[in-house]
């Protein structure tokens, strides 16, 4: 099930109806159903997959915290590793492992026909193998006690607004709300549909929009001017952003109707300053997730240059590869640990260091400048993150800068209004602008402010609704 179906807009308020009626522990239990239920809904036969994860990340969670020693402790921790790596493995690299070592056969020599298994890719695999095994690791590492009723860890792996596509939660960070009693307060339910609305805005009216636009330019490369291949990828940028951020927008509103809060996953990463700052401030729950279990256990910065550079390149290696079995994703995950290496290097030279949270920055005379870079710089290593091959990749970087002249003015000019529209809807959540513009409106007005931008959402996703972007992954 999908968050912009027909179906979703019949479950949700069967869900909600069934949720307010009943008391707290029937909740949670009537949570997991309909978190079931909505994963079903797209293949039932991958739950008993998500049910794996889930009994043995339970168990190993379990064992863990009675293990009397290190090296038992340890072995859990592997099991539980091992388990979630395998399953990744199988259902989404099996195939990208054995193609690509079929070819470096055949690049010496050797000629093999290999046998892959065509499984299709669970929805959502990345997401909840990333949020059960951090749980996991926390435990081992004594950050967070497991929990120690079955039911309510199935509902903090299965819990439906996250569960597709984000964001990825902690457990410190969603468990403590699902064990404890909740109450859903007006300026919970109006700031949920306020997000609810927003994210389908963002996915209706900009993404969707633009997902056209975006797929000629990569379908029709030798019809395009350099001018046009440019601008396409800054519509693509916008494309993706309005997709992904609008999934978040909605997961976060949908799941305030039920009070429980979800983390912010995106902070206006299109105004960042510098390719560091952008990394902090878009798919914020994956970042910090590579950060805390991936760059830091490789020591992080605490071992010299070399060895930091070495742990941002493996990192970055390892978002490429998370984002899909391809080696294009790869490619792109190596373009920004370049570009976040380089820049690194850059603040060292300048003895300017980068500030340490996501929010807006002080604006200079200058800070556009460095916005229009960090930005063209994001729309760049979209090539690779787009393109099936490098063989495509290379052609439209070749077709890029081969200056070939001209440009179609309409399509170029379109990006002006997508640009503003999403910057807009940007600025006024999260500097608060726009909660605080509802808040002051009568329920007459806000009514009518809702009604409009949802029948334009309406009207506009009538014959246009695509799936998300980030199901692929």
């Amino acid at each position: 099930m999908v968050f912009n179906s027909l179906a979703f807009a019949i479950f949700l308020p069967i869900v909600l109806i069934g949720y307010y009626l009943l008391p707290f522990k029937g909740q949670n239990r009537f949570l997991l159903v309909a978190s079931l239920v909505f994963y079903a809904w797209w293949d039932w036969r991958f739950l008993g997959l998500l049910g794996l994860t889930i009994v043995v990340d339970y168990y190993a969670s379990q064992a863990i915290k009675r293990a009397d020693t290190k090296q038992k402790k340890l072995r859990w921790l592997r099991l539980s590793l091992a388990s979630n790596i395998l399953v990744l493995s199988v259902f989404k690299y099996d195939n990208f492992f054995i193609s690509s070592f079929q070819g470096m056969l055949t690049a010496i020599g050797f000629h093999v026909h290999p046998v892959t298994l065509q499984l299709a890719l669970p929805i959502g695999i990345s997401f909840y193998t990333f949020m059960s095994m951090s749980y996991v690791i926390d435990v081992y590492w004594g950050k967070f006690e497991p929990a120690e009723n079955f039911w309510d860890f199935a509902l903090f792996v299965s819990y439906f607004p996250h569960l597709v596509a984000g964001p990825i939660l902690r457990a410190g960070q969603l468990l403590p709300q699902i064990m404890k009693p909740r109450t859903v307060s007006k300026e919970q339910i109006r700031d949920g549909l306020t997000l609810m609305l927003v994210g389908y805005a963002r996915k209706v009216l900009i993404a969707d929009m633009l997902a056209g636009y975006v797929d000629e330019a990569f379908r029709n490369i030798p019809g395009m001017t350099s001018a046009d291949l440019v601008v396409r990828l800054w519509l693509c940028a916008i494309q993706i952003y309005g997709d992904f951020a609008g999934y978040s927008d909605i997961a976060r509103g949908v799941s305030k109707l039920f009070g429980i809060e979800l983390h912010l996953n995106f902070a206006t990463p299109l105004l960042s300053q510098n390719i560091t700052e952008f990394w902090r401030r878009w798919h914020i729950t994956l970042s910090s997730w590579l950060r805390d279990y991936v760059y830091i256990p490789l020591g992080g910065s605490r071992h010299g240059e070399v060895k930091t550079n070495r742990n941002l390149m493996l990192t970055m290696l390892t978002s490429g590869l998370w984002h899909g079995a391809n080696w294009t994703f790869i490619g792109f995950g190596a373009f920004h640990g370049i570009a976040l290496i380089l820049h690194k290097a850059w603040m060292h030279i300048t003895n300017n260091p980068v500030p340490k949270d996501y929010g807006t920055r002080a604006w200079r005379w200058f800070t556009p400048l460095k916005v229009f870079v960090t930005f063209n710089t994001f729309a760049f290593s979209l090539v690779l993150f787009r393109s099936p091959n490098f063989g495509t990749a290379w052609q439209y970087i070749s077709r890029l800068f081969a200056m070939h002249p001209g440009i179609h003015l309409g399509t170029s000019l379109f990006v002006v209004p997508f640009m503003l529209l999403g910057l807009s809807l940007d600025l006024a959540q999260y500097t608060g602008i726009g909660q605080r513009m509802i808040a002051s409106m009568n329920f007459v007005t806000r009514t009518i402010a809702f009604g409009v931008l949802l029948a334009l959402v309406l009207i506009a996703g009538s014959d246009n609704s695509l799936p998300f972007v980030y199901f692929q992954f």
